[in-house]
């Protein structure tokens, strides 16, 4: 047991910061020698009578100094001497930029505190506040949702999801053996009196949300709504699983679902569609009674995220090219909102301003099918509506257009061929496969 405590007359404004050098001199004075466990953060808050933000925002701090290691399921350590030895040797180009361990290294705890400590300020980004030992690196959105879902949703049990929802539910419903149930949907996503009605009929353990102009019908969820989502949730003590993988992206967007809820959301984000695609890497924050079933799921689904890569985004966090590069697809984005406005004139749609696609309503004499092939033969790919489709409801026929796969020249001459699908003779379009 640790004998030495911080004292908290000595505290100052910010308190986390202050309390970090506390820490930080009692290691260097050898009052805490390496190894010594660090109390856990609630405990230490209630002795200082701080808020365990506070402690937690402390812990991250020494964490990014390199004095401190946190491993999910044991707590904080003192770290203040290499846990492996140097490699014999390290590939010229590697050991220019990376360090060794992300190199070489297949020890989550090892490799990852660093990043944990990076992945807490991109959160904030995303309207979320959550401690280092809350978060998981996981090797995108995909692998991030499916270990949520295998966290919160155990064989035979019931999640509940938008109508219109997210297109690998129902393989992995079928993959993980949990059951799936769509919801209605309306102008602002998933109806919460749907959900409170599903509690009462079905043994429902956790609720799928996209609220944040990713889903396939591009819609933002606004904050009441959302709030009103974790209230429901509340009351009948079901998980929440919030894809919200655009992140920062959305500009003037409320908060996630997962600040109404944080102590039963599992928040997930990822770089890939908002950075750039190759970067496969995202976050998945959980609630302090889901952190040891996550990490054991993602240990033997994925065993971690690929060093190399959670390393590259760290750095693009960490000196700003990150933010850089998503006001990058922003712009890019809303210039190919106003190619989709110009064409599309008078056509029914919905979208977002920085969405990454469109959602077409197809009239009632065009099925989706066969407005497909036709689009398909005239060298345009387009998803059909039913591709999304998780509840047996009536079924409107729609499309999903997306709207950044191309260059413009090409989104335009495309979205140009669906104008004239549109407009044209149906009759015409059948003779013509």
């Amino acid at each position: 047991m640790t004998l030495w405590r911080p004292d908290a007359a000595l505290i100052r404004r910010p308190a986390y910061q202050s309390l970090a050098d506390q820490f930080a001199r009692a290691i260097h004075d050898g009052r805490l020698a390496n190894g010594a466990r660090l109390p856990t953060h609630r405990r230490l808050a209630d002795e200082l009578e701080l808020s365990v933000q506070t402690v937690s925002r402390a812990y991250e701090e020494l964490i990014r100094r390199g004095l401190v290691s946190g491993e999910i399921g044991r707590g904080s350590f003192v770290q203040t001497q290499r846990r492996e030895p140097e490699p014999p040797y390290l590939p010229e180009r590697l050991a220019e930029n990376l360090p060794s361990s992300s190199a070489l290294s297949f020890r989550p705890n090892m490799v990852f505190p660093r990043h944990r400590a990076v992945a807490v300020e991109w959160l904030r980004l995303c309207g979320l506040d959550v401690s280092a030992q809350n978060v998981s690196l996981t090797n995108g959105a995909t692998a991030g949702m499916t270990v949520a879902l295998m966290s919160v949703a155990p064989p035979g049990s019931t999640v509940a999801t938008e109508a219109i929802g997210h297109h690998t539910l129902v393989p992995l419903a079928r993959y993980l053996g949990f059951n799936l149930e769509g919801l209605p949907i309306d102008d602002s996503g998933l109806i919460p009196e749907a959900l409170d009605e599903a509690c009462q009929l079905s043994d429902i353990r956790a609720v799928f949300v996209q609220p944040s102009v990713i889903n396939p019908t591009a819609t933002l969820m606004g904050a009441a709504r959302r709030e009103q989502i974790a209230a429901v949730a509340r009351r009948h003590d079901i998980a929440i699983i919030e894809n919200d993988v655009l992140g920062p992206l959305v500009e003037g967007r409320p908060p996630p679902v997962a600040a109404f809820a944080p102590e039963r959301t599992l928040y997930v984000t990822s770089f890939t569609k908002i950075v750039v695609p190759g970067l496969r890497i995202g976050y998945l924050a959980a609630p302090d009674r889901y952190v040891a079933a996550v990490a054991n799921r993602h240990l033997v689904s994925n065993w971690m995220a690929t060093p190399l890569v959670a390393e590259i985004a760290t750095k693009w966090v960490t000196d700003g090219t990150a933010m850089e590069l998503v006001g990058w697809q922003r712009s890019a984005l809303r210039r190919r909102q106003e190619i989709a406005a110009q064409v599309l004139a008078g056509v029914d749609y919905r979208v977002h301003r920085d969405g990454l696609h469109l959602w077409l309503r197809l009239p009632g004499d065009r099925g989706e099918e066969s407005f497909v092939s036709q689009a398909r033969l005239q060298g345009v790919a387009i998803a059909p509506g039913t591709s999304f489709r998780i509840s047996q409801e009536p079924w409107q026929p729609a499309v999903r257009i997306s709207l950044g796969s191309t260059t413009e020249e090409e989104l335009r001459a495309g979205l140009s061929v669906v104008t004239k699908l549109l407009l044209g003779d149906p009759e015409h379009l059948l003779l013509a496969i």
